[in-house]
Parts: structure tokens; sequence; C-alpha cells
């Protein structure tokens, strides 16, 4: 008894070991958060005085390095959360939080898989991507379960089409769109893959991409049988749901 209760107080000190190094380091991204920011207001006083081009330049650059280390904080704590020996009741409502926290919405309805999401697509050079893959994940599983719970289908598509519609905030200038080729597709299809395709792989998933302008900047998927979509999109642009300037996200599930 006695050497088990040390093997128990050795491994608990090991774990309260992990978790110091992991604060620590949480600490440190947010005090680098907390710098740029600092950073950000002092040159924004600069600009305020001068109107110079390049404050104004530096401004963006120090708010920009600002996001993305908030990025990398929140996926530090993120991992903090997952990965530690909480119980298992408050990492399931962590998650559950999380998804509500980023908006993310999944239906299924006349056979297609509808996901939105609150961001843009990253670029596919982007450092940084788990702040929107995440939750993704975590929501179609919890989509899924949910489902599960309740006896209602899971759908699998052996042969499939998955469509992105990037929606762009109108009100915002048009040089932030990008060509397609250069959105990161990858881990959105992975998380499709893992849940609902037989396979992710070119014989069994094609991927079209359309952009448009909106009020706001967001991510709509869809996903279907493959034989399915030509009518699908070809219904879509019929009823003018998807052009170059507007969408109608209500509409979306149309398949004529």
């Amino acid at each position: 008894m006695e050497k088990s209760n040390i093997i128990e107080k050795g491994h608990e000190f090991e774990v309260m070991e992990q978790l110091e190094h992991q604060l620590l380091e949480v600490q440190r991204v947010a005090g680098v958060v907390q710098d740029k920011l600092a950073e950000a207001q002092s040159v924004k006083t600069l600009y305020n005085r001068s109107a110079s081009s390049f404050q104004y330049g530096r401004l963006l650059d120090c708010m920009m390095e600002a996001s993305e280390r908030a990025e990398c904080l929140t996926d530090r704590l993120r991992r903090f959360i997952l990965r530690n020996p909480f119980s298992s009741s408050l990492k399931e409502e962590y998650c559950l939080n999380l998804v509500q926290i980023h908006k993310i919405r999944v239906e299924y309805e006349a056979c297609i898989l509808k996901a939105e999401l609150p961001v843009l697509l990253p670029h596919r050079k982007s450092k940084y991507t788990d702040y929107i893959y995440k939750p993704l994940f975590l929501a179609l599983q919890n989509w899924c379960k949910e489902r599960q719970q309740q006896g209602k289908e899971i759908p699998v598509y052996e042969r499939a089409t998955v469509c992105f519609i990037h929606e762009y905030d109108k009100k915002l200038p048009g040089t932030r769109i990008r060509d397609h080729d250069n959105i990161e597709e990858k881990q959105v299809v992975d998380a499709l893959g893992m849940y609902f395709l037989v396979s992710d792989g070119g014989l069994h998933l094609d991927t079209y991409h359309t952009t448009i302008l909106g009020e706001r900047d967001c991510t709509f998927l869809f996903l279907m049988e493959y034989n399915q979509f030509p009518k699908w999109i070809c219904k879509r642009h019929h009823l003018d749901i998807i052009s170059k300037n507007h969408l109608n996200p209500a509409t979306g599930f149309s398949t004529g």
C-alpha cells in the first residue's frame, strides 16, 4: 500500500510539474500579446500626431502580430484544458461551449450536410490554423454524437462533392479577396472525412469553390453526393441565391 501511494504521489508530482511548465508558457505568450498591444497603442499615438503612412503601416503590423500571438495563446489554453487530467464532464462542457463561442452551425437536410463557419478560411501558407479547424472538428463531433443519441442518420458519402462558399464583407476592400488556390482547405476536408467520407482521395471527393460578397466574412460548406451537385448548384445559380453580390444561406438546401 505504501509503495502504491509513493507511485501515486510521484505521478501527481510529474503532472503538477507539467502543468507548471504549461502555465509558464501560457503566461509568456500572454505577455507577448500585451507587449504588442502596448506597442500598437504607442504607434497609434504617433500616427494621430503625424498621419504618417509609415506609422499606419507599423500599426497594422503590430495589430497583426498581436492577433497571431493571441491565436497561439488561445491554442495553448485550449490544449491545457483538453490534454490535462480534468474530469471528462468538464472537458465535454468545455467543448460544447467552444462550439457555441465560435458560432459554428451544422445542419443536414435533403441528403446535404451544411456547416457554417463565422470566419474566412486562412491562406494556405498561414503558420497557424488551429483557431478554426479545432472548433470545426469539435462541432462535427458533437453534432454526430447528438444525432447518434437521438437515433438519427449520420450521413456517409462514398463519392461526394464539397462546395466551399467564401463570403467576404462587401464593406471592406476587394483586395482582400484571395484566389481559390491560395485558400487552405486540407484540414476542413480532413475533418469532414473523419465523420462523413469513405475516403477524401481524388476518386471519392470533388471540391468546388465560389466567392461572393455579403454582409460579413464567413464560410459555408455543403457536402453531398457527387451526382447531386450539378443540379443543386444550377438551381442555386438560377434562383440567384449564389451570385457575386449576395448570399441567402436560408435557402442553401434547395435541390430542385
